[in-house]
């Protein structure tokens, strides 16, 4: 039994060609795309929670009060080069205030690290918690939450003494962390 092979004219066999030929760039564009958004999405590997501010129990008595962000710098720019969210939580029966910080290092494969510090609260009021500064090593930090706006900020300060540091006073806010993210995205384009 002999085989019938179906033949095409010239043309038809042009145009599947043409059709393959098209398919596959269409998918090398698809491919290209997908690449160049995961590149991007490398460039910023987490995303940073909303801003939040609490105050457990009722306002007046404030007994701990939590807030949750991102610091960025009063130029709206973030507070460093690497994706940070930060939580603070203070407790009037222990007049002590815990920041937490979590850091991923993009720049670095992604290496993540977290730093906790206590504060001692220096003031605690129906309007505002002000703590102690705590000293690092070429600076100290302040941190100041306004319960009547509730709102988180810390103040840097360079030690006065301390030669080989060059740290200039600024202070930070905590915000939201969706434009840290965004801005790193930005970055990796």
């Amino acid at each position: 039994m002999k085989s019938k092979s179906f033949r095409l004219g010239s043309r038809a066999d042009k145009a599947i060609r043409l059709a393959y030929v098209a398919v596959v760039a269409v998918l090398a564009a698809f491919a290209f795309t997908t690449y160049q958004e995961l590149q991007r999405q490398r460039g910023a590997p987490v995303i940073l929670p909303r801003y939040a501010f609490n105050i457990v129990n009722n306002p007046e008595k404030a007994s701990v009060v939590q807030a949750i962000g991102t610091w960025y710098a009063a130029d709206g720019q973030p507070s460093t080069q690497t994706l940070q969210t930060t939580t603070i939580e203070c407790r009037k029966a222990r007049l002590q205030c815990a920041e937490s910080t979590a850091m991923v290092s993009v720049s670095e494969k992604g290496f993540l690290d977290s730093v906790s510090t206590v504060f001692e609260v220096e003031r605690w009021t129906d309007d505002d918690i002000v703590t102690k500064p705590e000293k690092a090593q070429c600076t100290t930090r302040t941190i100041s939450l306004d319960l009547v706006n509730r709102l988180a900020s810390i103040v840097i300060a360079a030690i006065p003494d301390a030669d080989k540091c060059k740290e200039l006073p600024r202070t930070l806010r905590l915000e939201g962390g969706a434009k840290a993210r965004s801005d790193a995205l930005d970055k990796v384009k």
